[in-house]
């Protein structure tokens, strides 16, 4: 069994440049470009395409990837404003909030606070005004997102306390 499994992987390699296709590039009259593999008329030439390039991984002395299991570099995304256990009285109605991240945040990214477990409407900003909360403690977190929702990267949560204006 184990030298039939070989015999049709070494056949199916052998095979495979030979059923390589061809790519034709095509330009309609309103300067549209189409890449196709049917042949779009029997005077076409196929385009010459780059060789692959495929970089090879340095193995360690046991025969694997020392970089396989590396940890991504860490965007140490974080709420700084309002800090953990602070009391405040928010002004205007209004409660600022500051990220930091060690990382460029991408472009198209937005950013999902979430209070008391409430998704707010997401900013693309690492500063945010949002509606104060009700006197009391809250929890505060932040994801950041692609425009699709995947999530790519989530603060720590922070707790803090709102007081009334008169002190109550």
């Amino acid at each position: 069994m184990k030298s039939l499994t070989i015999l049709l992987i070494t056949l199916v390699l052998a095979v495979s440049p030979l059923l390589a296709q061809e790519i034709y590039r095509v330009v309609d009259e309103n300067g549209n470009v189409t890449y196709t593999d049917q042949k779009p008329s029997d005077d076409a030439e196929p385009m010459e395409l780059p060789e692959l390039n495929v970089l090879e991984g340095d193995l360690d002395e046991t025969g694997e990837n020392p970089l396989a299991d590396a940890a991504p570099p860490s965007m140490n995304f974080r709420i700084e404003q309002p800090a953990e256990g602070a009391v405040f009285t928010p002004q205007g109605g209004n409660l600022e909030v500051a990220m930091g991240i060690a990382i460029e945040v991408p472009p198209t990214a937005q950013i999902v606070l979430v209070l008391d477990g409430t998704e707010l409407a997401p900013v693309r900003s690492l500063d945010a005004s949002i509606p104060a909360p009700e006197p009391g403690e809250h929890r505060l977190f932040a994801r950041l997102e692609t425009p699709s929702g995947r999530v790519l990267g989530t603060t720590d949560p922070v707790t803090f306390t709102t007081v009334a204006a008169d002190g109550g």
